[in-house]
């Protein structure tokens, strides 16, 4: 500090006098300042990095800094806590219950028939006979190459980063073994079984519905459902079978623009002074409900080759799992419902599986990502505002009626408590109180704003408030940058690459609407 009031001093006096040589002197001792004060700072961020974990000034310095730059995500299970207030620690009955909860989870669901996606009379198409194309040793090589060289373990014990090490002469063998896998629509039961672990999602000590499994797939099966998924793709686009109102899981479909969409269509509605209702939608752990049977006979019903449909049900039954807790094992439970956690093809499976919905709920605009659904309804043109509350009213209870069929009809559950609904109008006072809609026996809640894939809409429709919370991020993020820029870090090469590739990277990301 007396360096740097020693270089002030001397610049002032410099510019006061017009002296060269003091011109000269007030930027080394300046420089020379800000060299000792990084190296002081560099040398307490070092300590308080080792002392982070010990009790005292330095730790509490330390957490206190950058506590605020954390974020909730899933913590590892400690825990589980039993109805009666009891917590059970113990690693082997952790897993043991898990596996009751999730062997119940998986169970085929009871269906009454006849149901038209299983006993429906079936529906011959030109392509019926289609067979899969056979793989080439190139495609395989090329999917190997983009993949990313994970080191997490199967059952098996393999990894993405072990197969990259195995010589590429061998996938000539595994190239023969997918053919014959696609021919003949059988699958190694092996390959079928999976590992998985559980996080907690919010606590640590939890109940067991409150934990998110991870499925550690077969490796060599993931390479194989890849190059199934390539030729799955194109059969969908030659038949035309997803809309353009999905953007879930696409190539070439954003989800910033089913943002804008979905805005622009509120927008259209309240420039004709019409009341607007947005109802967000969220199914119960959708990918996990799938239904084997009927995902099957849907899509014989939309044209799939038999080919691709017999070897989707030689990939999704006869599936087992172990559950792992810290080293101990589960007993192993069966999978009769739910596509493969974590494989690249349940997603594309699930949205053609729903890709009919917006034909069951018409008298809305379905904006589809994914398993979220985001419809919007109008009231009528050209009547009194109390009048078009009535008729909107109307049309929101016959849609959430319509969606109450549609869940039992797809066997897809619909989480009531985050199902919600949001009223926007131009006129300046809303109903008061407002209306009281249900789907099914569950009554739905009005809200002024929603996080909806990942931005928040509030009923002024503006962007102020996405823009305010992007500010806020972009300056934490920027003060993340600076803070490490100034303390310094313990790689030589911090300064040069990490900040402003760290910064172009993260407020890239934050930064998205400016384009538009």
């Amino acid at each position: 500090m007396t360096l740097l009031a020693q270089s002030r001093s001397l610049s002032f006096k410099a510019k006061r006098k017009g002296d060269k040589q003091l011109r000269n002197e007030a930027p080394r001792l300046h420089n020379l300042a800000c060299f000792e004060l990084k190296h002081f700072q560099q040398e307490q961020f070092t300590k308080q990095l080792k002392e982070r974990y010990v009790q005292g000034e330095g730790s509490t310095l330390f957490w206190n800094k950058t506590k605020r730059f954390f974020r909730h995500v899933s913590s590892s299970l400690r825990g589980f806590a039993t109805p009666n207030g009891e917590v059970i620690k113990d690693l082997q009955v952790i897993a043991i219950t898990a596996a009751y909860y999730y062997e119940e989870l998986f169970q085929a669901p009871i269906v009454i028939s006849p149901h038209p996606y299983v006993d429906a009379p079936p529906i011959l198409w030109e392509n019926t006979s289609n067979c899969i194309p056979c793989v080439a040793y190139p495609k395989i090589i090329n999917i190997l190459r983009l993949r990313k060289k994970k080191q997490s373990l199967d059952i098996h014990g393999l990894s993405p980063f072990i197969l990259d090490q195995i010589p590429r002469h061998y996938w000539f063998l595994l190239a023969q073994l997918y053919n014959y896998s696609f021919a003949e629509s059988y699958i190694v039961k092996k390959f079928k079984e999976v590992r998985m672990v559980l996080l907690a999602k919010k606590s640590a000590i939890c109940a067991p519905d409150q934990t998110r499994s991870i499925s550690l797939l077969d490796s060599i099966l993931k390479i194989q459902e890849k190059l199934f998924l390539n030729r799955s793709v194109q059969v969908l686009k030659d038949r035309s079978i997803l809309l353009d109102n999905q953007s879930g899981f696409r190539p070439g479909y954003r989800l910033q623009t089913r943002v804008l969409l979905h805005t622009e269509q509120i927008s259209s509605y309240m420039a004709n002074s019409s009341p607007v209702a947005t109802v967000f939608v969220d199914f119960k752990s959708a990918f996990d409900q799938l239904w084997f049977e009927g995902c099957l006979g849907k899509l014989i019903r939309l044209g799939i080759p038999h080919a691709y449909v017999n070897w989707i049900h030689a990939r999704l039954t006869g599936r087992k799992a172990t559950i792992k807790v810290q080293g101990k094992r589960s007993r192993w439970i069966e999978i009769n419902r739910g596509g493969p956690q974590g494989s690249s093809l349940t997603p594309s499976l699930f949205i053609t599986y729903h890709s009919d919905m917006t034909d069951y709920i018409p008298g809305a605009m379905s904006f589809f990502f994914s398993d979220d659904l985001a419809a919007v309804l109008a009231g009528q043109i050209g009547i009194r505002f109390t009048d078009q509350c009535i008729d909107l009213e109307r049309r929101l209870q016959s849609f959430l009626d319509q969606l109450e069929f549609d869940s039992i009809l797809f066997v897809q559950p619909i989480n009531y408590t985050k199902t919600q609904a949001m009223f926007l109008a131009r006129a300046i006072v809303y109903p008061n109180p407002m209306t009281q809609v249900h789907c099914g026996d569950h009554k739905i809640e009005w809200i002024s704003s929603f996080k909806y894939l990942g931005y928040w809409l509030t009923t002024k429709l503006g962007w102020g408030n996405i823009l305010a919370k992007i500010r806020i991020t972009v300056r934490q993020k920027t003060a993340l940058v600076n803070s490490f820029k100034i303390s310094g870090a313990s790689s030589p090469n911090y300064d040069e690459h990490f900040s402003p590739r760290s910064y172009c990277h993260i407020s890239r990301g934050y930064l998205e609407f400016s384009r538009y």
